[in-house]
């Protein structure tokens, strides 16, 4: 920190304890006016109830709502602490008495600091020789400065998270990366679908635009709603993001994998599926099920050699997921050529179902994915 930096943190520091050494004497005089009246009355009982009395006041005042907000943007602003201060803590309870003890603190030494500067310089500049006045002052203003950084210190003691309070902050941060993985893997299998379909159709649009106009005109509509499926998804997500409402939410299942594999088809794709009916399958295992395959046809249409792709599911004790499809020459020697996010992701969804996936090449020439989820038949 810079000379000037030094300066400007010790002033503000010094102003915090001002506005400690003011509520010193707010209660002070509340104190002094009872032990007035315990003196006028001979009675000391009355002079150190009332001491108590004001001391129960002061902690009182410290329980009240809202005086902890005050005291952590005071401490943030004109404290500059060096940790970090809470301000929605996780258990409230907890903080209760923390922030009863820093405020004592700060009106205690507000008060040693407001009798210093009031009383105890002016007393050193007039009444000490003029060879000690100085060094007195110096030693006074030495000392307020140095219980800038206590009280900082004090302040992020008090006011800074508790355990719970830091492992409430790990969850919600773990949460968000969590949610943002989810929208990341949906984005990734959404949208990499839309432009494999899209990418379809366009081939096979060029291909007959010249001897079959219908049909190209078909798949430019096919491209055209695909696009729009897609934009409606990235809208959701982005939405999501935000934290805004949005119109549409995705919610294919596997009674709508028969138009997926009919999508890919009316493109020119040779996709040979064998589905079970998916009766009893839970909606949420239902939906995660449609990703899979979404994802793994994609990937068969985007790594394979152009023969058929062979889609099979199987519901029994377990939800089976197959899809076979060849591989293209340049991958025909590399095994482990499919390291992208797609089967990351993948992974992901079929772990939190509890399920388990294999992907490989058995040889040279196939590539086999499948999916096993177990079925809980009274539904997720």
């Amino acid at each position: 920190m810079s000379t000037a930096g030094a300066i400007r943190t010790a002033l503000l520091r010094t102003v915090f304890l001002l506005i400690g050494a003011a509520l010193f004497l707010a209660f002070g005089m509340l104190g002094l006016s009872l032990t007035a009246v315990g003196r006028t009355t001979a009675n000391p009982v009355v002079g150190v109830a009332g001491a108590l009395l004001v001391v129960a006041l002061l902690v009182a005042t410290s329980l009240f709502p809202g005086v902890r907000d005050v005291e952590v943007a005071a401490a943030r602003i004109l404290l500059v602490p060096d940790g970090e201060l809470v301000d929605a803590p996780a258990e409230p309870r907890r903080h209760r008495w923390r922030t009863t003890w820093f405020v004592l603190a700060h009106v205690v030494l507000g008060g040693l600091v407001g009798t210093a500067l009031v009383v105890g310089v002016p007393l050193a500049a007039s009444e000490l020789p003029w060879y000690a006045a100085p060094v007195a002052v110096v030693g006074i203003l030495a000392v307020v400065v140095l219980l800038g950084p206590l009280v900082a210190r004090l302040a992020v003691v008090c006011l800074g998270p508790t355990d719970t309070d830091r492992l409430a902050v790990a969850e919600q941060r773990i949460a968000r990366e969590h949610g943002q993985r989810l929208l990341a893997r949906d984005l990734h299998d959404g949208i990499g679908h839309a432009l494999s379909v899209i990418s379809l159709q366009a081939v096979a649009g060029r291909r007959v635009v010249d001897r079959d106009p219908d049909h190209a005109a078909e798949s430019l509509e096919i491209i055209a709603a695909t696009a729009r499926e897609a934009l409606e998804e990235l809208d959701h997500a982005l939405g999501m993001l935000r934290d805004e409402p949005t119109a549409r939410t995705p919610d294919q299942r596997l009674t709508d994998v028969p138009a997926l594999v009919a999508s890919y088809r009316s493109a020119g794709a040779d996709v040979r599926a064998d589905l079970d009916e998916p009766a009893g399958v839970a909606p949420l295992v239902s939906r995660e099920a449609y990703r899979i395959v979404q994802e793994a046809l994609t990937n068969a249409y985007r790594h394979g050699d152009g023969s058929p792709i062979s889609l099979a599911t199987r519901v029994g004790h377990e939800l089976v997921v197959e899809v076979r499809n060849g591989i293209a020459p340049r991958r025909g020697t590399d095994r482990h050529a499919r390291t992208g996010h797609g089967l990351a992701g993948l992974r992901e969804r079929v772990a939190l179902l509890g399920g388990d996936l294999e992907v490989g090449a058995p040889d040279t020439v196939t590539w086999v994915l499948v999916a096993r989820i177990p079925l809980a038949r009274e539904g997720l």
